[in-house]
């Protein structure tokens, strides 16, 4: 009997789904596709390495692994093995568009790169990932559902990492992501990357010349202690790729927790094994909602998050009854007064929201640090927003302060990660919650009914709560100085000018 078969069938995140990988003889290929066979998923393997191929089926010895050949520059090899799967199990799940290359001799001055050597990278990397993306499409749009998934790189972020071929191929994958994300999401397909770090496989080795010592010396430098592994990439795909994920053990604080998102997180938490600390003002709701988990590993404490020494004593309290704290979610939010006129707007109305948003924030961060720095390891995540990273969509003062919010973040993942503390953000479109209802002045239905790209999810708060889950587990341990952002695809398109 097969190792996959051990794993218990609660921890089988991808039970019945059926998942294509490219590339997936080696490296984070055959990573992912080793811990999607431990997760249930039947798996087929696409990829030119043949003999690597059939040796990976083999060794997982299951009949839900299997091998087909292809060549991802050619479309009928992609067409066959889009196919292949379809005929096997009956759909396709899960795309992983994940075959790459990179040349083999660096060559940094654009003089002395030609034509042939760039048409190969961007034939790969870019031609490959749209071919699959494309064929996956024509199965999962008649099945109203999928989720396509394709490798990009911090070099599709950032300039001079690595060659022009493979930097254009990977700024070209997170191109053909958005665009494809708009027009497949009107079909109940989602299309995400995962860009990792330079990771330690043959290919990355052959490119710099390293040995796996040599990698992690010259490389990994801010996450403390923390190397980049090619089953990390893996355990992000399997985010994406599955419907959950799982915390166990872990100690959270969570401010706002009392009702909303906060609540649903709480919940959320405390259902994959969290002891939670709810932090609110909200005494009754509160009381209600750790009452209703009726455990003692929930529990509440009064703070207000605009007071230091609430924001203390709530950390204190979490490690002086569970011994520890992995977890701070800040997620305590106002909206503030609605005047869409500046000149109309008080600075005590601006400072109030600064004061729970932006301030409250920070002394989140600032204590939790305090806490988990001892302890060289914690992860931080505080609840931003769309309003984050786009302007004209909320009042002046909730706009800027959840642009601040990103801001704290990205600077406090710098001078933590030296602790191997992780910092991230969340940030969700509109959520029907009663803070949303209020300040908009809608119903349910007609906050619902501004979700028009990703065709037939309505966003809740319990999808935001997966995703602080991801971000506050150990499937994310190499996520730091990242905003989630959980909407569907609303940012990524104009739609006064959407071609789809």
């Amino acid at each position: 009997m097969g190792s996959i078969s051990l794993v218990s069938a609660a921890l089988r995140r991808l039970e019945g789904k059926v998942a294509l990988i490219t590339g997936g003889s080696s490296g984070i290929g055959e990573s992912t596709a080793r811990l999607f066979a431990k997760h249930g998923a039947k798996v087929v393997i696409a990829d030119i390495q043949d003999e690597l191929g059939h040796s990976v089926c083999n060794d997982l010895k299951t009949e839900s692994a299997s091998f087909v050949h292809c060549d991802v520059t050619q479309e009928k090899d992609v067409e066959n093995a889009v196919s292949t799967a379809v005929s096997r199990h009956g759909k396709l799940d899960i795309m992983f568009n994940n075959a790459g290359i990179i040349e083999k001799t660096p060559k940094p001055n654009i003089l002395d790169n030609d034509k042939a050597e760039f048409e190969k990278v961007v034939g790969v990397n870019l031609v490959g990932a749209f071919l699959g993306t494309k064929h996956a499409a024509r199965v999962m749009i008649p099945a109203r559902r999928g989720s396509i998934i394709s490798t990009a790189s911090v070099c599709g972020t950032i300039g001079g990492v690595a060659t022009h071929a493979y930097t254009s191929s990977k700024h070209g994958i997170i191109g053909l992501m958005r665009n494809t994300a708009v027009e497949l999401g009107q079909h109940g397909i989602r299309v995400n990357c995962v860009s990792p770090y330079l990771v330690s496989t043959p290919l990355a080795r052959d490119f710099f010349k390293l040995d796996e010592d040599d990698e992690e010396k010259r490389v990994y430098s801010n996450l403390k202690d923390a190397v980049l592994k090619a089953e990390d990439i893996a355990e992000a795909v399997l985010f994406l790729g599955s419907d959950e994920s799982k915390l166990e053990g872990k100690v959270a604080v969570i401010t706002g927790g009392a009702r909303g998102i906060g609540e649903a997180t709480a919940r959320h938490f405390f259902k994959h094994g969290a002891r939670v600390v709810i932090a609110d003002i909200q005494d009754e709701l509160a009381h209600s909602v750790c009452k209703d988990l009726s455990s003692e590993s929930a529990s509440f404490i009064h703070c207000d998050v605009t007071r230091e020494t609430d924001v203390e004593n709530a950390v204190n309290t979490a490690v002086s009854r569970h011994g520890k704290l992995d977890i701070m979610f800040n997620n305590a939010g106002i909206r503030g007064v609605v005047k869409t006129d500046m000149v109309e707007v008080s600075m005590s109305e601006f400072e109030d929201v600064v004061r729970v948003n932006l301030v409250g924030a920070f002394l989140g961060t600032k204590h939790a640090a305090r806490v988990m720095k001892l302890a060289r390891q914690g992860s931080i995540i505080t609840t931003s927003s769309v309003c984050g990273v786009l302007g004209g969509f909320a009042s002046h003062a909730y706009t800027s302060t959840k642009h601040g919010v990103l801001g704290l973040m990205r600077n406090s993942a710098v001078e933590l990660g030296q602790f191997g503390i992780r910092v991230n953000c969340v940030s969700p479109y509109t959520v029907a919650t009663e803070m949303s209802r209020n300040f908009l002045k809608m119903t349910d239905d007609e906050i619902r009914s501004g979700y028009s790209n990703l065709k037939g999810a309505i966003l809740r708060p319990e999808d935001v709560a997966e995703a602080a889950l991801f971000l506050a587990s150990d499937d994310s341990r190499y996520v730091s100085g990242h905003n989630l952002v959980v909407d569907g695809g609303f940012t990524i398109v104009n739609n006064g000018s959407c071609m789809y």
